[in-house]
């Protein structure tokens, strides 16, 4: 059973250990939350590529290889997430837990004091990073942002996100655009490891069963006395005044439909997984509404599901389809939507949609990244629970909560993606 302890460093700052003696390994990290902004983001995710480089103390990858094949093949990796209107940029290790070391070493404290190395006193060259290392790592940024527009399907979703929220900060795409990328001058990345440091809301998060004080002092001792300031932004949900529908088109032999919807922002721990659940029962198991009727009765897609996303009070359901048979899909999605607005739920629907959920609240406790991922997002939520609370209140969720959330969705934007 996995329980959290979260501490204060100081304002901004906050050390959050998951004690969970099942795994071998422990996992360590350290989150910094900031508000988008199309000016920063890119630099803010091509920082966490060069940081995971290397250090002052380890000036090359080889040399930080060999220190982390030293602490048992420990891995040290960065990755960028956007959660509501925040961007989250994470430097992550995972090593052998502290009981099975042979020596009785404790890798858990020696990561740790890595970490602090790694993000506090990185490789600068007169108050720069290392030209080659920022031409490297902006190669590699530029093929995973690449890879995104290669997955149509993610595509086709990050699309009608950017149309249907183009005057929000949502639009941003979490590691910026290609072309801010490319543009990125190598002192601007300096200048975002700086500011970073000053001015977003840090979470650092040990996972599993070693001994989270020596790591606790390590990151306290940078903190100490150090004024910070971080903007808290409050979340709200525009007001849909008309449907936006737009069309592009690619090389693509399967079309893809994409309708965005504007929903509730969840108040309460209850509200938010009210939601998921209504969610659920919509498109998110093969027992949904969306499932059976639309793809399964009447044949009109190749796959049609939905996801809503809390932390901005947005939902999508996306589907791919034939070219010739978009309009017939929208029309079918659109009556599944009414249906669940006006409280048509069976039975087998609620049931199977709580069984799929109580199910993946459990299957978060499988491993490390999915616990940390489940606490880091939700960080950014007034709404705090634990998976095994969150499968607890599923069972008592009423068919009538449902409706009166769905009550207040709303269609906002349709886009298409369509073969030449």
């Amino acid at each position: 059973m996995s329980e959290i302890e979260k501490r204060e460093i100081c304002e901004g700052v906050e050390f959050w250990c998951v004690r969970d003696d099942r795994f071998k390994a422990s996992r360590l990290s350290v989150n910094l939350y900031t508000p988008l902004n199309r000016s920063t983001a890119a630099a803010n995710a091509l920082l966490s590529w060069v940081l995971t480089r290397s250090c002052r103390r380890y000036p090359d990858m080889t040399s930080l290889a060999r220190k982390l094949n030293d602490l048992y093949g420990a891995a040290l990796y960065p990755s960028i997430r956007k959660a509501g209107d925040y961007q989250i940029i994470s430097i992550s290790s995972s090593a052998i837990d502290d009981r099975y070391t042979l020596n009785g070493e404790s890798v858990s404290s020696e990561l740790a004091e890595l970490l602090c190395s790694i993000i506090f006193d990185p490789k600068l060259v007169n108050g720069h990073f290392d030209d080659e290392d920022v031409e490297q790592e902006r190669r590699q940024l530029l093929e995973e942002i690449d890879g995104e527009y290669n997955d149509k399907r993610a595509y086709a979703l990050k699309r009608c996100r950017e149309i249907m929220c183009r005057d929000e900060l949502y639009s941003i795409g979490r590691c910026g655009s290609r072309e801010d990328v490319e543009a990125l001058e190598h002192e601007s990345i300096a200048a975002a490891w700086k500011r970073l440091l000053d001015n977003s809301k840090i979470i650092i998060m040990m996972l599993g069963n070693a001994d989270s004080e020596k790591a606790f002092k390590s990151f306290s001792s940078f903190f100490a006395d150090k004024p910070r300031k971080f903007r808290k932004l409050t979340a709200t949900v525009p007001a849909v005044h008309e449907v936006r529908r737009v069309v592009e088109t690619d090389e693509i032999a399967q079309s893809k439909l994409v309708m965005g919807y504007r929903c509730k922002l969840p108040a309460t721990t209850r509200e938010h997984i009210i939601s998921k659940l209504m969610c659920t029962v919509l498109g998110g198991t093969p027992t949904s509404k969306l499932f059976e009727n639309v793809r399964e009765k009447q044949s009109l897609c190749y796959y049609c599901a939905s996801a809503i996303n809390n932390h901005k009070g947005i939902m999508s359901i996306d589907s791919g389809v034939e070219t010739k048979n978009i309009e017939k899909a929208e029309k079918a999605i659109t009556e599944q939507v009414e249906l669940l607005k006006n409280g048509v739920i069976s039975d087998d629907e609620l049931l199977s949609a709580k069984l799929a959920m109580k199910n993946a609240f459990v299957s978060i406790m499988d491993g490390l990244s999915g616990i940390e991922g489940f606490y880091l997002l939700d960080a950014v939520s007034s709404c705090s629970y634990t998976p095994a609370e969150g499968a607890e209140i599923v069972d008592s969720i009423t068919r009538e909560e449902i409706t009166s959330l769905a009550s207040y969705i709303k269609l906002d934007t349709v886009f298409s993606l369509v073969g030449n």
